[in-house]
């Protein structure tokens, strides 16, 4: 299913630099704090900027419920890093536990952790756009070539065979 997706993603029809756009502001979406309003955003940007719809959400849908858990607790640590909010006993952050109403009660409790995950978020979503543009840029623009070259085989090929 990657495979497939990734291959739709590099065979589209928009210039590599634009599709390499639109999936590091997906990228950016992806890890950005707004948790639950990652598919709102995406599609937002994606009718606004006339952006490709499949490698916007390509971007965003780096996060995902196997992959949320470790984001959150790692826009946290960073953001405490940054702001230095003292460690108190948070909730266990799993992909289970952020579906359940406890777990945003105590979150709301300690209102004072939203702050550093937010700045740890927001970190993230610049770090890992700036990260995902020249790499996926750099993926389409080699997928493209390989593609044409392979094209100019085939037609080689057929017309040394017609001869």
């Amino acid at each position: 299913m990657f495979r497939a997706a990734l291959r739709r993603l590099l065979s589209l029809d928009d210039p590599p630099e634009r599709t390499a756009l639109a999936f590091a502001i997906g990228t950016a979406i992806a890890f950005c704090p707004l948790l639950g309003l990652h598919t709102i955003l995406a599609a937002l940007i994606a009718i606004v900027w006339r952006l490709n719809k499949v490698a916007i959400f390509a971007g965003s849908y780096i996060n995902n419920p196997w992959t949320v858990a470790p984001i959150v607790a790692l826009s946290w640590g960073i953001g405490r890093l940054i702001v230095g909010s003292p460690a108190v006993e948070l909730p266990e952050v799993t992909t289970r536990a952020l579906t359940t109403p406890q777990f945003w009660q105590s979150m709301s409790a300690q209102w004072r952790q939203l702050v550093p995950f937010a700045v740890g978020a927001c970190i993230l979503s610049v770090t890992m756009s700036l990260i995902s543009y020249p790499v996926m840029l750099h993926l389409l623009r080699l997928y493209r070539r390989k593609s044409a070259e392979e094209a100019s085989q085939v037609v080689t090929r057929s017309v040394t065979e017609r001869d």
